[in-house]
């Protein structure tokens, strides 16, 4: 602090500026503990087909007992934990709101489910860490001291329901999908030319490996102008990412994922990653590049399998259907399984898939669409009213500020935490 204070007195209006992001990065904002409410600390879950999940209440804002740099820099965090019994520690600075948060721990999630406990242990084991950064990369306002693990910026989190998601604002152009499967591949997976960090899964490291290979040409002088990928790049960036062990294969794969669950559909410009990678939809990517496709298939399915998520200030109509004239559904397509947060009233249209809904504490209209449909509760069975009028289930909860009402259309079960209720 003596020497920021020194150096302002001696120096230009430029490096006070400078000085004062030092000030900023240095220093955390301590935000308080949310209080659970009773409801939420003394849940007890019998029935076995309950699906656990995360919410506000699952992060924990102190810091101070993790020490050192997380301790300086960091206001809260929530963990991951591995089969092992050990964490995957995701952290976050205070302007980090938290549904960003839960988005990035539900995508790590959805990784680690379908890609198993050798892959999850071993990211406990390398003690892989996701930093989540107020502002952008590169801002100039996060000290590199801070960047302790692998980084997802607070503005490159385009969580779902936000207003850069629900708009496809490329300027917010959603990272977390990237950010995270790098922590998972570098971590968890392993990689054919970083070896430093031993990996879980040699085979589909190879297969990343194979294709990416397969994706730029044999001849070096033709990388960023021919292939399938890397496609419009300086040469400056390609020695750069030559040169970085396990930067191709990593940078290869993101693209791919991207691509495959609709994030660059509604990019205007040809292929994902700003024109990097030469497919942008999901028919693209087994177009022009099948063994990405057969890549990616074979270890990810079709839709995100894990609850994700409704950022806390979304409002309206939230559709899991492809609209041609709602483009924010070239990605909600792929979603199965929904959580409401906060109080705003919300409606859901669900997909084709078997999709399980979570409300929030307001009013909602879910109609779960084909399939067969969940609606999961937070409390017992015997808390709620139920009516039927016309084949409508509305819902209600007894106990304040937990599961609002809902409104019910083509939903077959009520998830309750001691029961189902089938529902004819």
């Amino acid at each position: 602090m003596n020497k920021t204070i020194a150096i302002i007195g001696i120096t230009a209006i430029g490096i006070i500026i400078v000085a004062k992001h030092l000030l900023s990065s240095e220093e955390k904002v301590v935000i308080p503990e949310l209080q659970k409410p009773n409801w939420r600390a003394q849940m007890h879950i019998t029935n076995e087909n309950y699906v656990p999940y995360i919410d506000q209440y699952s992060i924990i804002r102190d810091t101070d007992t993790l020490g050192g740099a997380f301790r300086k820099y960091y206001s809260k965090y929530i963990d991951y934990i591995a089969p092992n019994g050990k964490p995957i520690r995701i952290l976050a600075q205070d302007k980090v709101t938290d549904s960003q948060v839960l988005y990035a721990y539900s995508l790590l999630e959805f990784y680690l489910k379908n890609l198993g406990k050798d892959v999850a242990n071993k990211m406990a084991d390398n003690d892989a860490i996701l930093v989540m950064p107020n502002g952008a990369d590169r801002d100039g306002n996060t000290s590199e001291k801070a960047l302790i693990g692998q980084p997802q910026f607070q503005d490159e989190t385009a969580n779902v329901g936000s207003q850069w998601y629900m708009e496809n604002d490329y300027t917010h152009r959603d990272s977390t999908y990237e950010e995270v499967f790098h922590l998972v591949h570098g971590f968890g997976i392993g990689m054919v030319t970083d070896q430093r960090m031993p990996g879980g899964a040699p085979e589909l490291a190879h297969k990343i490996y194979v294709a990416q290979q397969n994706a730029v040409p044999t001849d070096r002088k033709l990388w960023g102008k021919e292939g399938l990928w890397l496609l419009g790049m300086d040469e400056d960036s390609l020695t750069e990412w030559e040169n970085e062990p396990g930067t191709l294969e990593s940078e290869y794969i993101i693209s791919v994922i991207d691509a495959y669950y609709g994030n660059w559909e509604a990019f205007d410009g040809g292929g994902a990653l700003f024109g990097e990678y030469i497919a942008k939809t999901r028919d693209e990517v087994a177009e022009k590049d099948p063994m990405g496709y057969e890549l990616i298939t074979s270890f990810l399915p079709e839709y995100i399998n894990t609850f994700i998520p409704v950022d806390t200030n979304f409002t309206g109509t939230f559709n899991m259907n492809y609209d041609s004239n709602q483009p924010y559904t070239f990605k909600s397509q792929y979603l199965q399984h929904l959580i409401l947060q906060g109080q705003n009233a919300v409606n859901i249209i669900g997909n084709e898939q078997d999709n399980i809904f979570m409300g929030n504490a307001g009013i909602n209209k879910i109609d779960g669409g084909k399939g067969k449909n969940v609606v999961q509760l937070r409390g017992m069975s015997s808390e709620y009213s139920t009516t039927t009028n016309d084949g409508v289930v509305t819902v209600r909860d007894t106990v304040a500020n937990r599961d609002g009402e809902l409104i019910l259309t083509n939903i077959q079960t009520l998830r309750f935490i001691d029961k189902d209720i089938t529902q004819h």
